[in-house]
């Protein structure tokens, strides 16, 4: 039992240092004006892993919660970042998928339904990254590819420390697995075809 324990602690740890590793590339791309991150995205991310965060607790979940944790710093430090660099005017639809993640924390807040934010949280992240997809294709310079890979394998040592199993706790990391590995895949494929044969 002692064993199993080590080993989730240790899984749990490591998926928030690659979360660590993943936001000190994003920091230091942007400090030397390589990425500049979008503000809304990642306000709209750090509300939604809060949520995620508190949902997966209240399920009983210890170490496979802590990558939310951590993301739920990184991605309002790196929003603030964001404005810091000069990014502030944005679309009314950033806007609304932005009030849509505040509103899913408030229906948590009163309802503490954990299963319900995941599925809500899950839902509005999937349509939230449809700017982080837009903003990829056209300008993929402006996101980090890398960062964006360590996003994604973060969640594996993550979901591997879940427990309990439930839609509660594993719906939104594995998503986020997913969409994360898909921005990383459209970034570099993106950038390929703009540098040319």
């Amino acid at each position: 039992m002692t064993l199993l324990i080590g080993s989730k602690d240790a899984l749990g740890a490591l998926s928030v240092a690659l979360a660590i590793v993943a936001a000190i590339i994003t920091v230091w791309q942007t400090l030397a004006g390589q990425v500049r991150p979008h503000p809304l995205s990642w306000a709209l991310f750090g509300v939604l892993s809060v949520t995620g965060f508190l949902a997966q607790r209240a399920e009983g979940a210890l170490q496979g919660s802590w990558a939310l944790l951590a993301m739920t710093a990184i991605c309002l430090i790196l929003a603030a970042l964001g404005v810091v660099k000069g990014e502030r005017r944005f679309p009314a639809r950033e806007w609304m998928y932005l009030a849509a993640g505040c509103a899913v924390f408030l229906v948590y807040l009163f309802s503490r339904d954990p299963t319900l934010a995941a599925i809500l949280i899950t839902l509005v992240d999937a349509l939230g990254y449809g700017p982080t997809f837009s903003r990829g294709w056209s300008q993929p310079q402006k996101d980090s590819a890398i960062s964006f890979a360590l996003n994604s394998v973060k969640f594996v040592p993550s979901l591997l420390a879940m427990e309990p199993i439930s839609i509660a706790t594993c719906a939104y990391p594995a998503t986020l697995l997913v969409l994360n590995g898909a921005v990383t895949a459209m970034l570099i494929l993106r950038r390929r075809a703009l540098r040319g044969p």
